[in-house]
């Protein structure tokens, strides 16, 4: 986000307590990964996490999550 304009962080802006709040329930373990996906799948991927208000990684685990439990 540090990349965003003024305005552009407006959309982003999150209650401080909530993000603090947020970290603090989710202390678990995690590993940093990197995949190669094609431009138009992470595009959607982006808007989707956005849309929902969720960080990507956030979002990802969700999906994951939700698909493995199937």
């Amino acid at each position: 986000m540090s990349r965003l304009g003024p305005q552009a962080k407006k959309l982003f802006e999150v209650d401080e307590k909530k993000k603090r709040g947020k970290s603090l329930e989710k202390k678990e373990k995690s590993k940093k990964y990197t995949f190669v996906l094609p431009v138009e799948l992470m595009k959607k991927v982006k808007h989707r996490a956005v849309e929902e208000e969720k960080t990507i990684s956030e979002w990802l685990k969700e999906v994951i999550e939700k698909h493995l439990s199937d």
